[in-house]
């Protein structure tokens, strides 16, 4: 039984960090700072891209100044912020959010910035074309009318965006979907925890991928496990450990599995330790801070 009102405590917390309302001033000017970033990144990119972009469907007397772009430094400022606030906010939420859901959020916020500098740059950069569809020089002299490529470089200042926010919806519809099937397979593997048959493996393979994700390294292993029926079995999997826990071949396992469908490698849970230790952590109240693979 506590022995401090939960009342006070809240406050006192409060009170030494600064407030209730930091925490929500820092999740809305870190985002916010992050969408600048790309923004200026696409502002600046379109200011770099004036000159070619405009040769295409300019003529050679109209077209805007080969000097170096204005706004050059506006394309490597937003990239390396962008990038360097990217980090920061990653760190902080994909714990929360999970790793598929809080890239598509940042990939979402990034390329719509983005798009959204690069349109406005280009509706403030670009030179306006004196009659889009027909070449017409300084003295307004109407020439050969546009071919396929002038449309497209005229227009790219619409259909780029356009591509863009294609992008964004797919990106995350996918990781609505990828998200929905993680849910549905732990939902799987908690129903075969408490309703499969438990059973000891070994590790008898254990691989780095080269892959590190928030310095967690991504490991590729294998667990041998013996079905209740006597039958040999092993399941291979890849996950991310920290690097003091990383799995080792010989190191001791234990499964669960459908009795019904045992070959079902997708639906068997596994964590590292030996039965006695598992019993051992169930008994203390610690089995809960294993994580199932």
């Amino acid at each position: 039984m506590s022995t401090v009102d939960p009342a006070a405590g809240r406050r006192h917390t409060e009170r030494t960090a600064g407030g209730p309302g930091r925490a929500g001033l820092g999740a809305i000017v870190g985002p916010g700072l992050y969408a600048a970033a790309w923004w200026l990144f696409g502002f600046g990119l379109a200011d770099a891209v004036a000159y070619p972009v405009g040769t295409v469907y300019l003529t050679a007397d109209t077209e805007p100044a080969n000097d170096t772009p204005g706004f050059l430094w506006a394309l490597f400022t937003g990239a390396i912020a962008g990038s360097v606030l990217g980090v920061g906010l990653r760190a902080g939420t994909v714990r929360r959010l999970g790793l598929g859901v809080q890239s598509a959020i940042s990939s979402a916020v990034a390329t719509s910035s983005a798009a959204l500098g690069l349109f406005l740059g280009a509706r403030s950069l670009w030179v306006t074309a004196p009659e889009p569809g027909t070449f017409v020089d300084a003295a307004g002299q109407r020439g050969a009318t546009w071919g396929a490529g002038a449309w497209a470089a005229w227009t790219s200042q619409y259909w780029v965006p356009g591509l863009l926010a294609l992008y964004i919806v797919f990106r995350i519809a996918s990781a609505i979907r990828a998200d929905r099937a993680a849910g549905r397979r732990a939902a799987r593997l908690r129903a075969v925890v408490e309703r499969g048959v438990r059973a000891a493996g070994v590790v008898t393979e254990a691989a780095g991928t080269g892959a590190e994700i928030m310095n967690l390294p991504r490991i590729r292993f294998v667990v041998r496990f013996t079905d209740h029926e006597g039958t040999d079995r092993w399941v291979t999997r890849t996950g991310l450990f920290d690097r003091g826990s990383v799995p080792r071949e010989g190191d001791g396992a234990v499964v669960w599995f459908d009795p019904a469908d045992p070959g079902d490698e997708d639906a068997i849970p596994i964590v590292f330790g030996t039965l006695a230790e598992l019993d051992a952590g169930d008994a203390t109240g610690g089995a809960g801070d294993r994580t199932i693979h």
